[in-house]
């Protein structure tokens, strides 16, 4: 009994590790080029205006060079349960390879 609840607990923290892990991957690398495709456009679209009406024209106006922080008590609880179920995951593997490796020597 103590068993299949390790197993469905080990195995519900390894597939919320996997989700976790490929959302923060594909979803923060897609939102920061939307990001930046956006602000492109839009700082395009005022230096277009800025040359049409003949707008004295200098860089810092175009250029955004600001980096909001989204740091927070839960995303950083978040990364460090990350972390640490991946570390335990790669060590587990490890021990797995490791006592492969020596049966096949054998």
């Amino acid at each position: 009994m103590k068993r299949d609840w390790a197993r469905i607990i080990g195995m519900t923290l390894l597939f919320l590790f996997l989700g976790l892990y490929v959302a923060s991957r594909n979803g923060y690398v897609d939102y920061q080029a939307r990001n930046q495709m956006i602000l492109t456009e839009e700082q395009i679209k005022k230096f277009e205006d800025d040359v049409k009406n003949q707008r004295p024209i200098d860089i810092d106006n175009y250029v955004i060079r600001e980096e909001e922080l989204y740091d927070n008590q839960l995303s950083r609880s978040s990364l460090k349960l990350s972390n640490t179920i991946g570390h335990t995951v790669q060590n587990i593997l490890n021990f797995v390879f490791g006592k492969l490796e020596g049966m096949l020597e054998d």
